[in-house]
């Protein structure tokens, strides 16, 4: 998916911070982009040469909910063909996950770990807008609560040692 603060949506430009291409290299560097199921295929395969035998698909590069919802629901459902799959994780924003799109990621938690992390970066609204995040701590505060209600744990994402943050 794209990204709300790159697409106008919210913004144009990203975070000050953001250089998706350093999360999934490999992956987005090919024209076209390798096909999902291909990428959890060979992580998988190449992973279990190493004794592992399951694993959690970790939706991290740009905003993982950022896209229509039925985009998202075919999107995640690569993982059901996978038996080695065992958990879900959701990387996005605090200002990206609608009530509907709560209720989609919470309807996994039943075949699998399922986490979703929330991109606060920083409590500071001032900080929030220097760096172009393009949302506030209160929105962040305001999505967890949410995601609580739907039974989804929530892993808060912080940059320690933001500049004129002590």
């Amino acid at each position: 998916f794209t990204c709300p603060n790159r697409d106008g949506t919210c913004g144009t430009g990203g975070c000050t911070y953001c250089n998706n291409e350093s999360f999934s290299y490999n992956t987005i560097a090919t024209t076209p982009p390798i096909p999902l199921v291909k990428q959890l295929g060979r992580g998988i395969e190449h992973m279990a040469r190493r004794k592992s035998n399951k694993f959690i698909a970790y939706f991290q590069a740009f905003t993982g909910t950022h896209a229509p919802l039925e985009k998202l629901q075919l999107t995640y459902d690569v993982i059901r063909g996978f038996n080695e799959i065992v958990g879900l994780f959701i990387s996005t924003r605090p200002d990206c996950v609608s009530e509907q799109v709560l209720q989609l990621i919470a309807s996994y938690r039943s075949d699998y770990l399922t986490w979703l992390e929330l991109g606060l970066q920083s409590s500071s609204d001032t900080t929030l807008r220097r760096i172009n995040r393009g949302h506030t701590a209160a929105e962040f505060s305001h999505a967890a609560q949410r995601a609580h209600h739907y039974g989804l744990p929530v892993c808060a994402h912080v940059i320690l040692g933001l500049p004129g943050e002590n």
